[in-house]
């Protein structure tokens, strides 16, 4: 008798399933993503095990499938790919797209301003920064879901830079935005390039030194092999990137399956902080025992350079309303937390 009940509770699970799937569609919806990172990187290995964990949580009905950065467009073409569903997902950094709306720059990597992870994260999901960015996507048919952050950046150098005076007369690599220009105003000259381009540029003397992103990511792009200083963390850049969808293929999906990914992509963000730190830990060890040296601000010359930063900040709260809007947000959020006056 009860071996009767167990098979007749399978049968009345298995038709449950059957009406759930017919109820949300029998195929299951297939998403294409495109991160910032090569297929090489840790957070791009981190992206695929997130990836393999969506049809699981969803119970196969959401998958999405992984391209590292120029693999179907280039990156900073994604935000036109995801507004046409030519992509469902970008992983980039938004800041990319500051010559669209110069707000994307300071909400995406607010110069000199955090020292521990948690104050842009804490930001983001609990003073408004995911609404603003989703005020600055909202024209682009786009939502943001989440945010995802590595950690500290560092600066790789190919001579000694112990205060924002050594910067002057040499050449960085350096993204468009806030830090290229605050070099400028330090003296440096600033060169544009992409993340793959980087170890060419300081090994044929193009550029004398490169802001890219952690130690241990830069470590494993050979960085440290031509250039063997390295500044961290006094540099004090932290940038964030985004998971956000094309509108149109959010909003067919089902509201737990939207909850899902709300809480997957939180969680995604914090295991890649702390597989990047872990990382970067190990990553110095070798680099240090190879013949790198890290350069370690003092206190004052760290604040010396966030004075310089705050007058990017200013420069930047002229650009737009939006970008005024998002600067005004964390001066005051910073403020709350004691890091600026």
């Amino acid at each position: 008798m009860n071996i009767n009940k167990n098979c007749i509770m399978s049968v009345v699970i298995i038709i449950i399933t059957l009406f759930s799937f017919q109820a949300y569609g029998q195929k299951p919806a297939i998403w294409k993503m495109q991160t910032l990172w090569s297929a090489g990187e840790l957070p791009y290995k981190i992206l695929q095990d997130f990836c393999e964990r969506v049809p699981v949580l969803t119970e196969g009905r959401l998958e999405i499938l992984l391209f590292p950065a120029g693999a179907i467009v280039p990156t900073v073409e994604t935000l036109g790919a995801v507004k046409f569903n030519i992509l469902q997902v970008i992983n980039v950094w938004p800041g990319y797209f500051s010559g669209k709306e110069p707000a994307f720059a300071p909400l995406s990597d607010f110069l000199c301003a955090y020292d521990e992870p948690w104050e842009y994260d804490a930001f983001f999901h609990y003073r408004g920064g995911l609404e603003l960015l989703n005020e600055l996507y909202e024209p682009y048919n786009a939502v943001t879901i989440g945010i995802i952050m590595w950690g500290r950046e560092s600066m790789f150098i190919k001579y000694p830079v112990l205060k924002p005076e050594d910067f002057r007369g040499h050449k960085f690599r350096s993204p468009q935005g806030m830090t290229a220009d605050m070099l400028n105003i330090l003296g440096a000259g600033v060169v544009f390039l992409p993340g793959e381009e980087v170890y060419s540029a300081l090994d044929k003397g193009v550029v004398d030194g490169a802001d890219w992103a952690t130690p241990s990511i830069n470590h494993r792009m050979n960085f440290d092999r031509v250039a063997k200083y390295y500044i961290y963390p006094g540099f004090r850049s932290m940038p964030v990137s985004d998971f956000t969808i094309n509108r149109d293929a959010w909003n067919k999906l089902p509201d737990d399956i939207k909850q899902i990914l709300r809480t997957a992509v939180r969680e995604l963000n914090w295991e890649t902080i702390q597989k990047c730190a872990i990382d970067d830990f190990h990553a110095m060890k070798e680099m240090n025992a190879s013949g790198s040296t890290p350069l370690v601000w003092k206190e004052e010359d760290i604040e010396s350079i966030r004075d310089i930063a705050k007058k990017v900040w200013e420069d930047w709260a002229k650009k737009s309303p939006l970008s005024k809007k998002v600067i005004d947000a964390q001066k005051k959020w910073l403020q709350e937390i004691g890091r600026i006056q």
